[in-house]
């Protein structure tokens, strides 16, 4: 069974529909974000970890030619025309659903998108169940991030995620922030992230974390100087996740 999806995933995500409400519309707040040149005539958006698209709309998607959603769950792409088919269908956005390992064969991938958007859809932050160690999760990140390297692409991915001291349906979660992420530094001739500039203190009181929460690894993924969005995913009404999305220009 895979550890971050499957059947599982699907049925949590069918009943908890209500629980992330709040969540969807962050996202698809930060969703409107992506810059507006990137959405010409000819437009393809290729999603990477699609699974059946639950936290996207349908009328952000309709804003493209073109959609390629890949997961390498079986589920995933008949769940995702499923949710999606018909209204891009309406809209004359072409759809098309693969199953397949995207991650890794995704140089080929790209290779074949030359012109897509790229998304990667809160897959990131799964890569820390994937792998026995925190240097190979964090070596597969970084080979992933260099590979789109000249692309235009986003991510939105956990964070952390941890217990909450109250039930999430009880709980008010903390409205969506913004920051901006920081620069690299040199320091005593290592190179450390400098996280001055950045205060999501009230954020992170907002989530009322329970004990210790996990690093989900993905501190570096964007490039410095990234506007990047905080938000709260109540996974369970007992469990939260900090999910972090931000757009990469080329």
């Amino acid at each position: 069974m895979n550890p971050s999806g499957g059947l599982f995933w699907h049925l949590q995500a069918w009943r908890c529909q209500k629980l992330w409400a709040h969540t969807r519309a962050d996202i698809a707040q930060w969703l409107q974000c992506m810059p507006e040149q990137w959405r010409n005539d000819d437009a393809e958006l290729l999603i990477v970890g699609a699974s059946a698209g639950w936290m996207l709309p349908s009328s952000w998607l309709q804003k493209f030619k073109r959609v390629t959603a890949l997961d390498i769950d079986p589920w995933a792409a008949p769940l995702f025309r499923r949710r999606h088919g018909a209204a891009l269908s309406a809209g004359g956005t072409l759809l098309h659903c693969g199953t397949q390992d995207a991650l890794a064969d995704l140089p080929e991938i790209l290779q074949s998108h030359t012109r897509s958007v790229v998304l990667l859809d809160n897959i990131l932050g799964q890569l820390r169940f994937h792998h026995p160690t925190v240097n190979a999760t964090c070596a597969q990140i970084a080979k992933i991030t260099s590979s789109l390297h000249g692309r235009r692409w986003g991510s939105v991915h956990d964070a952390f995620s941890g217990r909450t001291q109250r039930p999430a349906r009880g709980l008010g979660l903390p409205a969506m922030q913004r920051s901006v992420q920081p620069a690299a530094r040199v320091s005593g001739g290592a190179s450390n992230v400098d996280r001055r500039p950045v205060d999501l203190g009230s954020f992170s009181h907002g989530l009322r974390a329970q004990g210790e929460w996990l690093d989900h690894l993905t501190e570096q993924v964007f490039p410095p100087h990234t506007p990047v969005h905080h938000i709260a995913w109540p996974y369970s009404p007992s469990y939260c996740h900090w999910l972090q999305a931000g757009w990469v220009a080329a």
